[in-house]
């Protein structure tokens, strides 16, 4: 003879209620959760920090030290216009492994069990999470900028085309974002989520167009290069910083 399990009366309370809940209210839920998670960095002093000088030194030694190398292989424009795109690229997607890091995180605290016994919508803290890793991305994206500019870089395309290389490089972001948060969810431990995302992401990173043409990678590495996600976004936004004529 078979039991039928009953829910508790508070799970099947709070299913109630979160299901009749208004769009107004799950949007307001996905705004509290978002700037739960951007206190939650902000009270990391060290980690702002360090998040925030790691890709402006990249972005420096790139220019300065393998510019004369890059120059000599005839790009048509300088270095520093050529690699900035493809830094902010790398940035993004580096940055969007810390939100697999940070579910996992919220996994492991019991963050989350805390989350299912309110009232609030299922969907708010994903939502919430890739808001807040977002606004993190779009400040980097800008900061980035600000200081290409101080090193020389220009943008050759107008304030259009700044702002529609800004927007693609948020929106690559935002994807990276996504997708490592499914890996939090699956992998669960913080390590091993950062371990399980450098593992197809650095391949991708240098076997693109990142840091030189295709045409100068090995024979056999230039088909799988033109078909990486990475290089697509990158020529995107090195097509809308220095024109399609350039590339």
């Amino acid at each position: 003879m078979s039991t039928i399990v009953t829910p508790p009366a508070d799970a099947v309370t709070v299913a109630k209620k979160r299901a009749s809940l208004p769009l107004r209210r799950v949007v307001l839920d996905i705004h509290i959760l978002a700037v739960r998670n951007l206190q939650k960095v902000l009270r990391k002093p060290r980690f702002v920090i360090f998040s925030t000088v790691q890709p402006i030194m990249q972005l420096i030694l790139f220019q300065f030290v393998f510019a004369s190398i890059a120059n000599s292989q005839g790009l048509g424009v300088s270095y520093k216009d050529f690699v900035v795109p493809a830094v902010i690229i790398q940035t993004m997607t580096f940055t969007g492994v810390q939100s697999g890091i940070g579910i996992a995180d919220d996994l492991n605290t019991g963050m989350i069990d805390r989350f299912r016994s309110l009232p609030i919508a299922r969907a708010a803290f994903l939502l919430g999470r890739t808001a807040s890793d977002t606004a993190r991305l779009a400040f980097q994206v800008v900061l980035l900028v600000v200081v290409a500019s101080a090193i020389g870089f220009r943008f050759h395309t107008g304030p259009f085309g700044a702002i529609a290389m800004v927007i693609v490089a948020i929106l690559f972001g935002m994807a990276l974002v996504t997708f490592s948060e499914y890996v939090g969810l699956a992998v669960k431990d913080p390590e091993s989520v950062q371990a399980a995302m450098f593992i197809p992401l650095l391949p991708l990173v240098f076997t693109s167009s990142a840091f030189a043409p295709i045409s100068s990678l090995p024979g056999w590495m230039q088909p799988l290069a033109r078909v990486n996600p990475v290089t697509a976004a990158i020529d995107t936004a090195r097509g809308l910083s220095l024109g399609d004529d350039k590339l």
